[in-house]
């Protein structure tokens, strides 16, 4: 009853959001009318309605997290910006609110300690950023390393049989400390050298014995490490943002490959690939005059689509049949984008919340109740 009511909700609240698009977009309505304190209620009246879905859902369904604390990270920028306030620290609230709701994850699945990584992580770049204005580089260096360390601390005090956790949380500490000490750069190819070398242990461990395969995170966290400088010292600009692409896709293909179980790990997998698809495709075709915008959004929005598409068809191994929605609504932006080249920007959000309200809509009430089955009479 509460799946129906939270897909009744958002259906009619996309349906009337894809219409208010759409009359923006054929200059019925002008968006320029609404204030900044404006926007920042409307921020606000979203976050709300997530933070309702996820509580009306339950607590273990914290994905509804990610749009209710971003919704209100926005609306509290908003506020802050037009307060006249200038600086790094604007930044911090986003990428609060996107660490917040993988902490929580954890909090309500505490076997799911991978959800520890980017939670701790984003939000020490949070704190990074309020930090940036007034702190020297080194100190910053060496508390992103701490964070990346620290999910692995946690993991081995949670459960003291991981104690090959200890390894990587080692190995970041000792960095961090080395960050802070050092005041001389040693140079992209002594950094490139010391993340290899450090990344090697691990890589042999797997090769010995291939049924340990965690090595193989901190082996490709290190192998990464060391090749971003590497990339943008030896390629130009668009063939590292196609390289940094695909690295930053393969652990996150490593980890749903290895272990099933971490089917989370497809999605920023295919987001990456997507755009390295997309960089690599400006590359072989330039757009020039923005004639081939529509193909590109085409295109990305289909590798997004095929994504989810993908977690779909593993609905029966995993809880992932809510994945049909994301897929079906990114396919029909993708087919949008193709057709409207690139006027596709005027439209795309309203068509896609469009079809994804009709369908939450159709989910709901066309779904018909099973007959009953009147039991026979005793003879």
């Amino acid at each position: 009853m509460k799946e129906k009511l939270v897909n009744i909700f958002w259906g009619i609240v996309l349906i009337v959001v894809s219409g208010i698009l759409l009359a923006r977009a054929m200059g019925y309505i002008d968006f320029d009318i609404l204030s900044d304190q404006g926007w920042v209620l409307v921020f606000g009246v979203a976050s709300a309605a997530f933070f309702f879905s996820y509580f009306l859902n339950g607590v273990k369904h914290w994905g509804w997290l990610f749009p209710a604390f971003i919704f209100a990270a926005l609306g509290l920028t908003v506020w802050m910006a037009i307060s006249g306030m200038t600086g790094s620290f604007l930044g911090a609230p986003i990428l609060a609110a996107i660490a917040l709701p993988f902490l929580v994850g954890f909090a309500v699945e505490r076997k799911s300690w991978g959800l520890l990584i980017p939670g701790f992580i984003l939000g020490v770049l949070a704190l990074v950023t309020l930090l940036a204005d007034s702190v020297r580089g080194e100190w910053i260096g060496a508390l992103v390393q701490f964070s990346i360390g620290v999910p692995f601390l946690v993991a081995w005090l949670v459960n003291r049989k991981r104690r090959w956790a200890l390894i990587p949380a080692f190995v970041m500490f000792v960095l961090a400390v080395v960050t802070m000490l050092s005041v001389f750069s040693a140079g992209e190819w002594i950094g490139a050298v010391i993340l290899y070398a450090i990344g090697l242990p691990f890589l042999v461990i797997y090769l010995l014995d291939r049924s340990k395969r965690w090595a193989l995170i901190p082996a490709v966290v290190m192998g990464v490490l060391g090749t971003l400088p590497l990339i943008a010292m030896l390629s130009g600009p668009e063939w590292s943002g196609f390289i940094i692409m695909l690295i930053f896709s393969a652990p996150f293909f490593v980890t749903y490959f290895l272990s099933k179980p971490n089917w989370w790990a497809l999605i920023p997998a295919g987001i990456f690939a997507s755009i390295a698809l997309i960089v690599l495709l400006s590359i072989i075709i330039p757009n020039e005059d923005n004639r081939l915008t529509g193909l590109y959004n085409g295109v990305l929005l289909l590798g997004f689509a095929a994504t989810f598409g993908v977690l779909w068809l593993q609905r029966k191994t995993h809880p992932t049949d809510w994945a049909k929605y994301p897929a079906i609504g990114l396919l029909v932006g993708s087919l949008f984008g193709v057709l409207l080249g690139r006027h596709f920007n005027d439209y795309w959000g309203a068509s896609v919340m469009l079809v994804i309200g009709v369908i939450l809509l159709y989910s709901a009430l066309g779904r018909k109740k099973p007959a009953e089955v009147t039991p026979k009479p005793e003879e």
